[in-house]
């Protein structure tokens, strides 16, 4: 049982921290914040040249670098979501719940940029976000089925 409290407890602390993480980055000023994505997209140029990515997946995602991190920022709370509520409630309704989680912190994330400065919410943000999210929702459940299934034989 102590094991379980120290789990949830845990999985909160990197929830909150996660949501924090995306709500202020929501919340700086547009032009501050094209400046950190243009020093994000010089780190993944470079470690993409670093692995030798095909061509058309680095243009692609150089292209799209603040889309990207979006969908992962998206994919870590959906997965810490969908582990923590695994362990309070197993099966479709944790899920579920994880999935409102998600879709309540995207949107409440797009709502933070109608106060900052020259930034704007995005129905498409909402959507790619949501996306994210889910992805990792349902990578994590599919991965519990597995398990389950393994330790049941």
């Amino acid at each position: 049982m102590k094991k379980n409290k120290f789990n949830i407890a845990l999985s909160l602390v990197l929830i909150v921290l996660t949501v924090g993480f995306i709500w202020i980055n929501s919340a700086i000023p547009g032009e501050e914040s094209g400046e950190m994505s243009e020093k994000v997209r010089e780190i993944m140029e470079r470690v993409l040249a670093f692995i030798h990515a095909p061509s058309g997946l680095t243009v692609f995602l150089l292209e799209h670098v603040r889309k990207v991190a979006h969908f992962v920022e998206y994919a870590v709370i959906g997965a810490e979501l969908a582990l923590f509520w695994s362990g309070l409630r197993p099966g479709l309704q944790g899920a579920w719940n994880a999935f409102s989680a998600v879709l309540t912190i995207s949107v409440l994330d797009e709502t933070i940029q109608l106060f900052s400065t020259a930034r704007g919410p995005q129905i498409t943000d909402v959507l790619l976000d949501t996306a994210g999210g889910t992805t990792a929702i349902l990578l994590v459940y599919f991965i519990e089925i597995i398990i389950r299934s393994i330790r049941k034989k």
